[in-house]
């Protein structure tokens, strides 16, 4: 009764023409993760700024907080940005590759924590 799908959430029109729910191609996060690389790519979020927090960017696309979470992974993994503790997250360079391929290190593989301050895998 309480719980919220994905298909109640309001998504802002820009992300829903992004965001392809029903795609066979990929996971969503990666496929929000090669959206947030796009941006990053036009300037849109400019290097050396911080990104919203990840809960206003779930939000944003109308994804889970989980989904946006390993959505930023996969852009640490690429070095697009980087995670402080207690500050942020932040853009620190551009995609040098097309954002669209597929990229197969971006699919899922086993869980596997950073240490503590620890900002890159």
């Amino acid at each position: 009764m309480f719980a919220q799908t994905h298909q109640d959430r309001a998504i802002s029109p820009r992300m829903s023409q992004v965001i392809d729910r029903d795609a066979l191609a990929g996971y969503l996060y990666v496929q929000v993760a090669d959206h947030l690389a796009q941006r990053i790519a036009t300037g849109e979020l400019a290097m050396g700024t911080g990104l919203p927090s990840e809960l206003k960017l779930a939000r944003e696309y109308g994804v889970s907080l989980g989904t946006m979470r390993h959505a930023t992974q996969v852009l640490r993994k690429r070095g697009l940005v980087i995670t402080v503790q207690s500050k942020g997250t932040f853009v620190v360079a551009q995609p040098e590759v097309d954002t669209n391929d597929d990229r197969r290190e971006d699919e899922p593989q086993a869980s596997r924590r950073l240490p503590c301050g620890s900002s890159t895998p």
